[in-house]
């Protein structure tokens, strides 16, 4: 580096000895001295850089640290100080100082890069434009952080915010290649590949843009995020001279917009991608593989008997048993795949690069083997079995709905055949799947365009041989595939979240239908059933429902039976148990379904809740000679009677069916032997007999 021509303005104890060692260095080539604190009138040589000696002395000649510094403008000025008193250059450099240095406590390359510094920043700073002099003046003072660069991209000025937010000491000058460094990871955290991306070297080349997020990376503290504005510096005839940028510290703040978005992408209890991040991871795989020309597989995972698991030992062991499947999902996959977590115990998974397309069996295989393994949860051993459907990109679908859609109906196939097993999504299958979406479709438009219909099954009591009471049975009438039963496209309502719109219509159709029955033939007691889904127990407007179709119907609330589907009413979540006592509140009566198949503990039966439960089908079908079947009805009409909750059977299709059950004193039965369901004209037609003293069974119809 050049020589410079120096002024030295000071009268401080050091001075002398200081000068002498100045003279001898290769950095100044002339040096001159005053004592007066004033710019000598007859130099007759050019100045490029003022040394100037801050402390008491300064206060003695009457200005302020301030005044003088801009009273030697536009000279570059470098304050000295020793470093006992180092607080004086840096006041020195807030004043308007190009630098300080302490005399005592310095190298001579030190010295040297501060004085070629402040030449430089001296140079820059007569050339630029008076506004851009001002607009630096007041950055110097903001809480954000500023850094000045030259148009080689020097750094010539780190304001006092920029130095606190960075922590860099005040002394610290960084070197010509600090540019480089400065922020070079992006806010993803990876370097950035081109340097006309860094922060700098933006500004410095003219370059105009507004929260660039960049990470300031050093070994000695965490990572900080910044968030940069930078712009062009120009002198008065527009020529680029450097460049300015200023930031702020965003760390925290995108510390707590990642947090809100995990939360937004990733299961809550498992840590796995939700169904919108999986859907999504999906669709960026697919466009890998139809790029590499690659098979892609998806996989559609859900839990044998799990519900099981939930009833017996609750939704707190339920709820570890799911940690537990994720985290072996995700130890078992290889790196590149990916999992989810669908939504109560289904999973998701897509395979990538595997080869032959049977490969995918052979992944299925081994997450069923890991996923078939004991669980050890809490003090429980639990066992349960994964089904698995599996889909192959192109040939089951070429779009992530497809592709999952296809795979949950192999994995229903599946189930079918047992559960424990993986099952490929067939051409077969794929018929059931467009047939499915052609109902969910008609299905939104079934209540508006009145498909719909309920038919009523006659149920009997044993005691009387008299019709007591009906189930009402949802119907509908597709356009083109005639009258559907429920088990044709009640699945599709729930998963769809339409079984609430249809449940409504359910309650109030049936409520008026018996309100006309019970005035018409003068059957105040008759009575009728209705299904309930687990869906509806979660949604607050059931209750609401129910009390508005007693309120237009004017019913007495005890001839509505509701019949719930969940077998045991104390495993219920706090939600659900509170809609029930919302519903006794009512009046109405609550019946079990599906009795005899499910876990049922005997506090579910003597809380309150239960009217009565209804024997599943599957134990009367084969009554006659099924041995255990038949002490499993006695015991249970046996518990009834002795808690008052009454007993129907359902399914009676023979007269030896229906001796058995009077035999162990049932009081209710409804089946094909009684009556198939039929429409409301029909259903009227046997009131009308009953009421002139002709039951059904008196009559043997079928």
């Amino acid at each position: 580096m050049s020589g410079h021509s120096i002024l030295y303005l000071g009268r401080g104890e050091f001075a002398a000895d200081y000068l002498g060692e100045l003279e001898t260095l290769p950095c100044c080539t002339y040096l001159t001295r005053s004592t007066s604190f004033e710019l000598p009138e007859d130099a007759s040589y050019i100045v490029d850089l003022i040394l100037l000696e801050v402390g008491p002395m300064i206060s003695q000649s009457g200005q302020s640290l301030t005044d003088l510094i801009n009273h030697l403008a536009p000279y570059p000025v470098v304050a000295l100080t020793r470093k006992e008193h180092e607080h004086r250059g840096i006041a020195a450099v807030r004043a308007g100082a190009q630098a300080y240095i302490c005399v005592d406590d310095i190298s001579v390359e030190d010295q040297d890069a501060a004085f070629d510094h402040a030449v430089k920043r001296g140079r820059m700073q007569s050339r630029l434009s008076s506004t851009d002099v001002t607009v630096l003046s007041i950055l110097r003072n903001i809480n954000d952080g500023v850094i000045v660069v030259d148009d080689v991209g020097h750094v010539l000025d780190i304001n006092p915010a920029a130095r606190t937010l960075l922590g860099i000491s005040p002394r610290m000058q960084p070197d010509p290649t600090w540019e480089q460094t400065f922020c070079c990871v992006d806010e993803n955290g990876d370097s950035y590949r081109n340097s006309a991306d860094l922060p700098l070297m933006r500004a410095r080349m003219g370059e105009k843009y507004s929260d660039q997020v960049a990470i300031y990376r050093t070994p000695e503290q965490p990572d900080i995020a910044l968030s940069i504005n930078g712009q062009g510096l120009f002198d008065g005839k527009r020529d680029l001279i450097g460049g300015v940028i200023t930031f702020r510290d965003v760390t925290e703040s995108r510390r707590k917009t990642q947090e809100l978005e995990k939360r937004a992408q990733f299961d809550e209890l498992t840590g796995l991608a939700n169904r919108s991040l999986f859907a999504e991871q999906l669709t960026r795989a697919i466009g890998r593989s139809q790029r590499k020309s690659a098979p892609l597989a998806a996989l559609f995972i859900d839990l044998d008997r799990f519900k099981s698991v939930n009833d017996t030992l609750g939704h707190d062991i339920g709820d570890a048993l799911l940690r537990q499947v994720a985290e072996r999902l995700q130890s078992i996959l290889r790196v590149g795949d990916f999992s989810g977590r669908w939504g109560g115990d289904e999973f998701v998974v897509c395979l990538e690069d595997f080869g032959e397309a049977g490969n995918a069996a052979a992944a299925a295989q081994k997450l069923l083997l890991a996923l078939s393994e004991k669980y050890d949860v809490g003090n429980s051993e639990v066992y349960v079995t994964p089904s698995i459907g599996i889909s192959m990109y192109p040939d089951s679908g070429n779009t992530a709905e497809r592709l999952i859609k296809a795979a949950d109906v192999a994995m229903f196939e599946a189930k079918k055949r047992g559960g424990g097993r993986f099952q490929y999504y067939s051409t077969a299958l794929n018929a059931k799947l467009e047939q499915r979406e052609e109902l969910e479709a008609g299905l939104r438009h079934a209540l508006v365009r009145n498909e719909f219909v309920l038919h009523y099954q006659p149920r009997i009591d044993l005691a009387t041989n008299r019709l007591i009471g009906l189930e009402a049975l949802l119907r509908w009438n597709h356009p083109r595939f005639g009258l559907l039963p429920p088990a044709r496209f009640l699945p599709i309502l729930e998963s769809s979240g339409l079984i609430h719109s249809a449940g409504e219509w359910v309650i109030a159709t049936a409520c008026r239908q018996l309100a006309s029955w019970q005035r018409r033939f003068e059957l105040p007691d008759l009575s009728i059933t209705i299904n309930l889904s687990p869906q509806q127990l979660l949604h607050n407007r059931l209750v609401e429902v129910v009390s508005r179709s007693l309120a237009d119907t004017a019913l007495d609330p005890g001839c509505i039976e509701l019949e719930i589907c969940d077998g045991d009413v104390v495993q219920q979540r706090t939600a659900e148990l509170e809609t029930l006592r919302q519903l006794r509140r009512l009046g109405v009566r609550l019946s079990l379904d599906h009795f005899g198949t499910r876990d049922v503990s005997f506090e579910s039966l003597d809380n309150g809740f239960v009217d009565s439960f209804v024997l599943d089908q599957t134990l009367i079908s084969d009554i006659e000679e099924n041995k255990s079947h038949q002490r499993i009805v006695r015991a249970a009409i046996a518990m009834a009677q002795g808690l008052d909750i009454e007993v129907a059977a359902e399914g009676v299709e023979t007269v030896r069916q229906l001796d058995f059950l009077k035999s162990c004193n049932c009081d209710l039965v409804q089946g094909f032997l009684i009556s198939r369901p039929m429409q409301s004209e029909k259903i009227s037609a046997i009131l009308r007999s009953e009421i002139a003293g002709t039951s059904l069974l008196s009559r043997g119809m079928p």
